[in-house]
């Protein structure tokens, strides 16, 4: 099981609604959604699948490069001894292609939400605090190797965008990231918690801490679009979306698991 941060966007709202609101909203993305049967399908080249050259090197399957999908459909539903409407099926189309029926949120990417055992990682404005509008979780004694901002004053878990301030948080990452960087080739030990590797380049370096400080890995935006890492260009695309979003536009950040 991973862990990641992210950014849930929402509407304007009193904050005795914003975690109904965020549940709602992320309820799309649930791994343990189930969606009505829909075909899943293998590749049309059974020779990519791993599971077919698997089951080739046990004995289940002819070593031949010539199967088709509806020989191993055959043979492994005969072996596992399931029928149509089991969940291990292998169903074959009209033009030969095998696929398996499932259930199972072809766009979850989560099964769980917690806190965070780095604590708070956005900053909101200083002239906000005690805004009640603003989120702060009690997280307990912090560990401190594992923290990022420290003792950093003005921290919150997310807000109306207005009462953030994702510039200071950009500044203090870009600062402390200068700082790992210099106590590592000065003969410390390589920086660790950070979401990107250090390299030798200080400058870059900076350039990944400043990018990575306020999206975290992944941003549901207010239109519902889920946006991670996994995207070209995602941290200038996240970074830019935020900075434009209207003050009374809520921002909270979740812990994930998946």
């Amino acid at each position: 099981m991973s862990k990641y941060d992210m950014l849930v966007v929402l509407p304007p709202m009193p904050p005795e609604q914003y975690r109904k609101a965020m549940v709602a909203a992320l309820a799309p993305y649930n791994t343990e959604l189930e969606v009505p049967p829909y075909r899943d399908y293998e590749p049309a080249d059974p020779n990519s699948v791993y599971w077919v050259q698997a089951n080739r090197e046990r004995g289940l399957l002819p070593n031949r490069e010539d199967l088709s999908w509806a020989e191993i459909a055959d043979l492994m539903n005969s072996t596992t001894g399931n029928a149509p409407g089991d969940g291990g099926y292998l169903y074959v189309d009209d033009a030969g292609r095998g696929y398996f029926l499932r259930t199972h949120n072809p766009q979850g990417e989560w099964d769980g939400l917690s806190l965070r055992i780095e604590g708070p990682r956005l900053l909101h404005r200083p002239d906000a605090a005690g805004d009640p509008r603003l989120v702060k979780h009690d997280y307990g004694e912090l560990p401190q190797d594992r923290d990022l901002l420290g003792d950093l004053p003005g921290r919150c878990d997310g807000g109306p965008r207005g009462l953030l301030d994702f510039e200071a948080l950009r500044a203090a990452h870009e600062r402390l990231a200068g700082e790992r960087h210099d106590a590592w080739v000065a003969g410390g030990d390589a920086p660790s918690a950070w979401p990107f590797r250090f390299t030798a380049d200080r400058a870059e370096n900076l350039a990944q801490a400043r990018a990575n400080a306020v999206p975290g890995y992944a941003l549901l935006r207010l239109d519902g679009r889920w946006i991670d890492k996994r995207d070209d260009g995602y941290l200038p695309e996240a970074n830019a979306y935020l900075d434009a979003l209207a003050p009374e536009t809520v921002v909270l950040d979740v812990c994930c698991h998946c």
